[in-house]
């Protein structure tokens, strides 16, 4: 992590210049306030109480869904027929391609280590029913190589969305979440179903699918956190994932019934071992934020990243996203260490609440589409963030408590991916390899006049990357990247 903490160094004189002798253009006033300000929560704001799943998953895992799968299972592992035997395609594994055309506008402006597109075969590129939202890594679930069970993998949450006129019910049910797996070194990536158990009993014998705006994940050791937006995270266990009985694109069943289960045609399904709620659920989550003001008793659990640095205990990192509305709240929340007697890899807990670190206002940002921190060696915690803007170019954004410099906004043309960006996550290490890599994706995509949706989606600026688009078909702007961290173009941006 040497290499993250120097780059402060780096920042901290630019920032020093630019304000001194004036060579931002947009020099910090004295009226300007901190990007970011520290909170003072009081009694149990933000807490979260657990719902533990795991004695249900047990049972399912071992009395139902008994095909127990590995993550190089699904990662490697091309079906060609459907369960009935039947050829298949829908089933294929899938792969990663090179960006090209409009889409390359999804790429940040600066040199990338990683630069891929969704497969078109199967419209993962652009469909209007799935819309990519978080995104973690091996890399930041693993404190050595950056591999778990041995790959090197990214995940990435999706929701579900139906189209004007169409019925959300069973495997097409609005909000109805996805994790993608994708073989860094290969590739090739699979869908698998998210899975919750139909009851806490340690006799469970169904599950349902999951369902949220997955704005966020984080991948810690076996555990895939995923944000639950209203109420709070959930967590899901990489070792009790299981092959299901009936797959393929004619299966639109989930569940077990007869003595047989199915995950809405996917031949996977990951299950829930634990559910953080708070004890209430904001007024909104969006641009309307309770009329312009934000909650101040209930969080809105938008995007996650992890934070290994600053000693122990790690954190989970979670911020608001509440489109024009400031000052969205950033919360971290403790980890145990996998090597913990109590709770290990999950949530430090104390008198049956989770223990939060600390707690900060991002007062002159809007609509934070992913972050993260990190403390570096002058013991000064750093700020990323990601703020939306449409399918415009976003906002990177590199700051740090005490920062006062001016930022940069989505009205002067932002300065980062169009679609927009959605999460931000650090991959340190590729086997002995120090890589120090920053991870992200977008969402978007451009809209065809011939598509249900186009006169939702009409652009209006000419700043928005798909003003003026008029193609024949749907045009993609949706990438996963990774980029340098320490890189100068990356971090000195505001």
């Amino acid at each position: 992590m040497a290499p993250i903490r120097r780059f402060r160094q780096l920042a901290v004189l630019a920032a020093a210049a630019a304000l001194f002798a004036g060579l931002t253009g947009q020099p910090a006033t004295a009226a300007d306030t901190p990007t970011v300000t520290p909170l003072t929560l009081s009694g149990d704001q933000f807490k979260m109480t657990d719902t533990s799943y795991v004695a249900a998953t047990n049972n399912l895992y071992n009395n139902y869904l008994t095909s127990h799968a590995s993550l190089t299972d699904v990662v490697t592992t091309n079906y060609t027929t459907n369960s009935s035997g039947a050829t298949d395609s829908w089933l294929n594994l899938r792969s990663m391609r090179a960006c090209s055309g409009n889409e390359t506008k999804a790429l940040p402006p600066v040199t990338t280590k990683v630069a891929w597109c969704w497969s078109s075969a199967h419209g993962d590129d652009t469909t209007q029913h799935w819309y990519p939202q978080g995104l973690s890594t091996t890399g930041t679930a693993d404190g050595s190589d950056g591999a778990i069970q041995g790959d090197h993998v990214a995940a990435v949450s999706w929701h579900y969305e139906t189209l004007s006129g169409e019925t959300s019910s069973g495997c097409k049910t609005d909000n109805l979440l996805k994790l993608t797996f994708i073989d860094r070194d290969t590739g090739k990536y699979r869908h698998v179903l998210l899975a919750e158990p139909t009851s806490t009993s340690s006799s469970a014998s169904n599950f349902k699918f999951v369902t949220g705006h997955g704005g966020g994940i984080v991948w810690y050791a076996n555990y895939i956190y995923v944000t639950d937006t209203a109420h709070g995270i959930r967590v899901f266990d990489i070792n009790k994932l299981a092959k299901v009985d009936d797959y393929g694109s004619g299966v639109s069943t989930y569940g077990i019934s007869g003595g047989r289960s199915s995950a809405c045609g996917y031949p996977y399904v990951l299950p829930e071992v634990h559910y953080y709620q708070q004890s209430g659920t904001p007024t909104a989550c969006d641009s309307d934020a309770n009329a312009g003001s934000l909650d101040p008793d209930h969080l809105c659990y938008s995007w996650l990243s992890l934070d290994k640095t600053g000693g122990s205990p790690y954190k989970l990192v979670t911020g608001e996203w509440y489109g024009g509305v400031d000052g969205g709240r950033v919360v971290r929340y403790q980890l145990n260490p996998t090597s913990s007697a109590s709770y290990p890899g999950l949530l430090n807990m104390s008198g049956g609440k989770t223990v939060i670190q600390d707690a900060y206002a991002a007062s002159r940002y809007r609509g934070l589409q992913g972050g993260m921190t990190w403390t570096d060696d002058q013991g000064v915690l750093n700020f990323a963030f990601h703020k939306g803007c449409g399918t415009q170019p976003g906002v990177y954004s590199h700051t740090w408590i005490g920062d006062t410099r001016a930022g940069t906004t989505c009205a002067a043309g932002g300065n980062w991916a169009a679609g927009p960006p959605q999460a931000l996550s650090y991959w340190p290490k590729l086997d002995a390899t120090q890589v120090d890599e920053l991870w992200g994706l977008t969402e978007g995509i451009c809209y065809s006049p011939s598509d249900p949706r186009y006169g939702e989606h009409t652009p209006t600026s000419t700043l928005d990357a798909c003003y003026g688009y008029n193609g024949s078909t749907t045009s993609s702007l949706r990438s996963v990247f990774a980029v340098g961290f320490t890189d100068p173009a990356v971090q000195g941006l505001h």
